[in-house]
């Protein structure tokens, strides 16, 4: 399908909810050490089958997730270095249209509500998840269930105010807003680090986390008392897990190991393996209106797209993508 070249290294990938060839990008420069970020906003589907950058924005730290709005096609939030999440509009390319300020360290992961879709939620260095109110430009929660950093904070698809939430203390929580600030449902899901989670599209009792550990665990909410599964295969940490929006056994992951694995819940293993990337992959998405259609964004400063059903991705430009 298509590679594209990114300034500095990649660090999340999303497609619009709204238009299957806009791809959003978040990077950070010197590996999201120092240096700034950039925001990238890519049109994949351009006439004539190459891919054309729509916009993009440089930022004073990196961008080391991204989300897409549920009820704007051209607005993107983003989770930045400096601690705030900030919001763009793709049509109006001259900078942030809103800076959220609150968190005390680097916010890592940033999601939008399909459901409530004036709440985002993020989550932080500082080991609090954040939920935001876009139309009000303020925090109305404040989340400080995790002992140490959290990584990511993901709303639920069918269930509104209610989110799963991971981090450095192994622990995954269930929040429901509607309870309350305390999480209804606690679990070491993992004996390491989580840095990654995902709601089931089909099954609303359904997460999936993803761990340094190296593994992804399966977890049933009516009785999380342990995994349903673990899945083994990657050799590195699990840095992002998605589940498949089209296929309610299927899921996909990035890792450490530089690959991108797709995984068949009802076989319990890995089924497709792949890895076109030279450096640690970070970033992974599944297209809403074109099945089986995956981005995943490294570490190499690339960005590949391609179809996981119809084989591995064509060979990576010659050089692009190289180490500055």
């Amino acid at each position: 399908m298509a590679w594209l070249p990114t300034p500095f290294a990649g660090y999340s990938v999303e497609f619009s909810p709204f238009h299957g060839n806009l791809l959003a990008v978040g990077t950070a420069q010197y590996y999201g050490i120092v240096g700034n970020g950039r925001l990238h906003v890519f049109d994949i589907g351009a006439p004539g089958g190459q891919p054309r950058p729509v916009a993009d924005w440089l930022t004073k730290d990196g961008v080391y997730d991204c989300a897409w709005s549920e009820a704007n096609e051209h607005v993107l939030a983003t989770a930045q270095g400096d601690g705030t999440v900030k919001l763009f509009d793709w049509s109006q390319p001259h900078g942030p249209i809103m800076s959220l300020q609150g968190h005390t360290a680097e916010v890592y992961g940033v999601d939008w509500n399909l459901n409530t879709k004036n709440l985002i939620s993020s989550a932080a260095w500082d080991h609090t998840v954040r939920i935001w109110d876009v139309m009000q430009g303020v925090c109305v929660r404040t989340l400080m269930a995790h002992q140490q950093i959290t990584y990511a904070a993901i709303w639920a698809p069918a269930r509104p105010m209610c989110l799963a939430t991971v981090g450095g203390d192994a622990m995954l929580h269930i929040q429901d807003m509607a309870v309350g600030d305390r999480p209804v449902q606690s679990i070491q899901a993992h004996q390491h680090e989580i840095l990654t989670v995902d709601w089931n599209k089909y099954n609303d009792w359904m997460v999936v986390t993803g761990s340094v550990d190296k593994t992804i665990r399966v977890f049933d909410l009516r009785k999380l008392t342990a995994p349903m599964q673990i899945l083994y295969g990657h050799q590195l940490a699990v840095r992002r897990v998605k589940t498949h929006p089209h296929c309610d056994n299927q899921l996909v992951s990035a890792s450490y190991d530089m690959s991108v694995n797709v995984w068949d819940l009802n076989l319990g293993a890995m089924v497709r393996h792949f890895d076109h990337h030279s450096e640690f992959v970070l970033g992974v998405d599944l297209n809403l209106f074109q099945e089986n259609v995956i981005a995943s964004a490294a570490w190499d400063r690339t960005v590949c797209v391609w179809n996981c059903a119809q084989g591995i991705p064509p060979p990576r430009p010659p050089g692009m993508g190289q180490p500055v």
